[in-house]
């Protein structure tokens, strides 16, 4: 008798992709559609939404994998290869390592191939190359373009003590200007790191987003 497969739907979305291509809700939309179509139960939706597909370092997808170790999922639905991963070494060796010896298969719905056959494992082996291709591209750009500001005197972001950005230029605080010179003097003086801190953590002063600049030692 036949035997309905079990199906995980694992959805994925960068924070940078987010106003990008379907959102979360449309990846499982399509998806469920998918099972549907062709007779999988869907046993669980995994989303890791704001997370990275350079490697598998994501709780729902960790999750995910030991659900199938438990024998509770036959499948894995993703809507594109690189909602599951950029890595080629990391999807093949779930294939080969994971699935492939507990009978069970990756499906990649936006081609309709999956991991059960040579020709299925080719064309996913082939995107996820691409994937990671587009990985490094973007990379790329975003390293030209922080490079390209850099020689404008412009500022790449984040959060420097001593200085406020403002229209991605550093503009001197002046009164956290005064700590940072106070600092450099102690350090002159042949003060340590942990002398400093503890004369400024006795000053109340904090960094930027509030907080003593370490945690001070229990007496």
């Amino acid at each position: 008798m036949f035997q309905t497969r079990v199906a995980a739907i694992y959805i994925r979305v960068s924070t940078d992709e987010q106003t990008k291509g379907p959102s979360l809700e449309a990846q499982e939309s399509i998806l469920r559609e998918y099972a549907k179509l062709n007779g999988y139960d869907v046993y669980n939706t995994y989303c890791d939404g704001g997370y990275s597909g350079k490697n598998f370092d994501r709780p729902e997808l960790q999750r995910m994998f030991k659900d199938i170790s438990a024998d509770k999922v036959d499948v894995i639905l993703v809507w594109k290869i690189d909602r599951l991963s950029r890595n080629t070494t990391d999807v093949e060796n779930l294939i080969d390592s994971f699935l492939t010896p507990k009978n069970k298969k990756l499906v990649v719905t936006s081609i309709n191939f999956d991991s059960g056959n040579t020709t299925g494992r080719m064309f996913i082996s082939i995107l996820t190359s691409l994937a990671r291709f587009e990985r490094g591209q973007i990379i790329e750009r975003v390293n030209s373009g922080m490079q390209k500001r850099a020689e404008k005197g412009q500022w790449n972001g984040g959060i420097v003590f001593g200085y406020d950005s403002k229209n991605k230029e550093l503009i001197i605080n002046d009164i956290e200007s005064r700590i940072v010179r106070e600092i450099f003097k102690l350090r002159a003086d042949g003060k340590g790191y942990k002398y400093i801190v503890n004369i400024l953590n006795s000053k109340g002063v904090k960094t930027k987003k509030g907080v003593h600049l370490v945690p001070l030692p229990l007496n």
